[in-house]
């Protein structure tokens, strides 16, 4: 195991303490130390869309059912667990519940892209509908639910960076993997956050048969769940409980793809080592991964140190077949200051799902 970016992670750490004493933070906008910018350090959302009043009734930090949660958690042994990174106290002054959908740490609405965001979503919207082949901007709409900061344009689709982020993802499974015309097939989500490509895909992919969301955060846990609810995605999206995760999984049969979005950079190499061994158990052919750092697959230490996790990978079979930024025009990547990597992984030795005919 090689560790990385030590000292410089150790400085972005040490700034991002300092300027939180003044009720600030910083966001890193590439890997390099330099680039960052500082904003709120807490979570924003844009409320000027009602809540549905359903839903917002059940959104309550002190819900039975997210105690509950929280109390199993607690007392498991998992190795899955996530580490000091998403400690209850650091996510909490960045998620308001009931605008979960907001700029926070579950998607980074408008933190990243700072200033002019509406200048920069134009561009991204521009951008994903150039792809939009198979019109799924149709198929999927944004209405700015839950604190979601959603974009309006003459004769682009009202844009978010869930819809967008989630599109995007989309396609370039299907330039990889033929997700849009592929049959029968289940997804296993590995940190599902809220059910945001959950909810996408159940809408998008007429072949997808089950969706399955897991998560160690019970927040996550229970916001999915009330989520793909409301979005009547439940038919296909299931939200598994990590208490339950290992046994309704070996009995749910045939998983073809696991998706890992912006969650193994945020965990200890214990607990990405634990999620690889259990798709290499599960026989699980297909891994798509989207890191924090560029196209560095690094882990997130309880110190802050940062370990490449490849060789966890390649352990268990797993070998890079595919890897692209996630915005391949350079122009639209500068001009937005997204620097993201799609990244596809295929299990030697294992079966892999039939090509869609």
């Amino acid at each position: 195991m090689i560790a990385v970016n030590h000292y410089s992670s150790r400085i972005f750490l040490t700034v991002r303490y300092l300027v939180g004493l003044f009720g600030l933070t910083l966001t890193r906008t590439s890997t390099e130390i330099t680039s960052f910018r500082i904003h709120a350090g807490h979570g924003r959302h844009d409320g000027s869309r009602p809540l549905p009043a359903a839903v917002a009734a059940v959104l309550d930090d002190r819900n039975p059912e997210l105690e509950d949660l929280r109390a199993r958690y607690r007392r498991m042994d998992s190795p899955f667990r996530p580490g000091s990174f998403w400690r209850r106290s650091r996510r909490l002054r960045d998620l308001n519940l009931r605008y979960f959908r907001g700029d926070n740490a579950y998607v980074w609405q408008l933190r990243q892209v700072g200033d002019n965001a509406r200048l920069k979503f134009f561009l991204l919207t521009q951008y994903v509908s150039g792809l939009d082949t198979h019109k799924l901007l149709e198929r999927t709409r944004e209405d700015g639910a839950f604190g979601c900061w959603a974009f309006d344009f003459q004769e682009l689709p009202t844009a978010s960076r869930d819809l967008l982020d989630s599109v995007n993802e989309m396609y370039f499974l299907d330039r990889h993997w033929d997700l849009l015309t592929r049959e029968d097939f289940t997804v296993l989500d590995i940190g599902a956050g809220y059910g945001r490509l959950a909810h996408r895909m159940a809408e998008c992919v007429p072949g997808l048969s089950r969706y399955y969301c897991v998560d160690a955060i019970p927040e996550s846990t229970f916001l999915s769940e009330q989520y793909l609810k409301y979005r009547e995605a439940d038919a296909k999206a299931t939200v598994v409980p990590l208490d339950e995760m290992e046994e309704r999984l070996a009995a749910a049969g045939r998983v073809d793809l696991a998706l890992n979005i912006h969650s193994f950079s945020e965990m200890p190499l214990s607990a990405i080592e634990a999620w690889i061994g259990l798709l290499a158990r599960l026989d699980v052919p297909t891994l798509m991964i989207v890191p924090n750092e560029g196209d560095k697959l690094l882990s997130l230490e309880n110190d802050y140190l940062r370990v490449d996790f490849t060789p966890v990978l390649e352990r268990h079979g797993y070998v890079l077949a595919a890897r692209e930024q996630t915005i391949a025009d350079p122009d639209v990547r500068d001009l937005v200051g997204v620097g993201d990597w799609f990244m596809l992984f295929r299990r030697e030795g294992a079966e892999q799902a039939p090509d869609a005919s």
